[in-house]
């Protein structure tokens, strides 16, 4: 591997382009395939200062190393795809998943990848696009973490989740778990709070006894209307995780199931709040 190696960044979106910045600005060459992407991406590429390398093919031959930035259900996809270019070539590009998957994912796409001999990284990255590079944190573990670890450490800010490969998966959904469980709860006291028409004065009182909450729900809360359905893919994950290995999972699904009925609502459709209280005044419209 070169020294300062080339990345292969599939795909460039809020996270994806975030992330392109921080390696291009610390003297990376950054690359995409954009054959067959959408306009919106495209932009993204350009405005990042990504090289545009066409075809996925182009891209896998050219790449030391890949950052797959997808969803959890879009990166077993890419990995297969990426094997399939791969099958007619010499190149073994490191391969790190930083798609929040569940254990039992990331194990999957490890077994793709090593009759191939391809190094896997799984990863997830905690915090916002907007959080990059100074504040998130990549979470990867895996027995090829530390090449992930020695190459960008100086540029991410990196925990070490150790040896087995399914430990980044843990560890994030589970953090996730915490903030995203604080959020149902606030939902479905919320939606019953709208249903007897006290959402005002309960969110009144709650301001008043728990200040120290929704200072913290700040930094979460107005991001579900645009997110919720990835929260959705997230915490059904956790829900898997947990039964797979035969522990307790009644908070998991209920999360799960919270979100799920909120965005079948379609109360956040279109709306994109700035403030905790504006996003929950969207819950007035289930008394409609």
């Amino acid at each position: 591997m070169q020294s300062q190696p080339v990345i292969a960044l599939l795909s460039p979106g809020d996270m994806g382009t975030q992330i392109a910045k921080a390696l291009i600005k610390n003297n990376f060459r950054v690359i995409t395939a954009g054959d067959g992407r959408s306009e919106k991406t495209l932009i993204n590429i350009q405005d990042a200062g990504i090289e545009d390398t066409g075809s996925l093919q182009n891209t896998i031959e050219h790449a030391d190393i890949i950052f797959s930035l997808t969803s959890p259900k879009g990166s077993v996809e890419l990995a297969e795809n990426i094997v399939l270019c791969l099958q007619n070539s010499s190149n073994r590009p490191l391969y790190a998943d930083l798609n929040s998957n569940t254990a039992s994912l990331a194990l999957y796409i490890e077994k793709l990848l090593l009759p191939m001999d391809i190094p896997f990284v799984n990863g997830a990255v905690m915090g916002a696009s907007k959080d990059i590079p100074d504040k998130a944190v990549f979470i990867v573990s895996g027995s090829h973490r530390n090449d992930f670890i020695n190459l960008f450490r100086n540029i991410f800010i990196i925990k070490d989740a150790g040896e087995k490969t399914e430990a980044s998966s843990a560890y994030k959904l589970l953090f996730s778990m915490i903030n995203k469980g604080m959020n149902a709860l606030f939902f479905e006291t919320m939606t019953a709070a709208a249903h007897f028409g006290i959402l005002d004065e309960l969110n009144d009182s709650l301001q008043e006894f728990l200040p120290g909450t929704y200072k913290d729900l700040i930094k979460t809360t107005p991001t579900y209307p645009q997110h919720l359905f990835r929260r959705i893919d997230e915490m059904e994950g956790l829900t898997e995780m947990l039964k797979n290995e035969n522990l307790p999972h009644i908070v998991a699904s209920g999360i799960a199931e919270t979100f799920d009925r909120v965005y079948k609502s379609q109360i956040f459709e279109n709306e994109k709040p700035e403030q905790v209280i504006e996003t929950f005044q969207n819950f007035k419209k289930l008394r409609k």
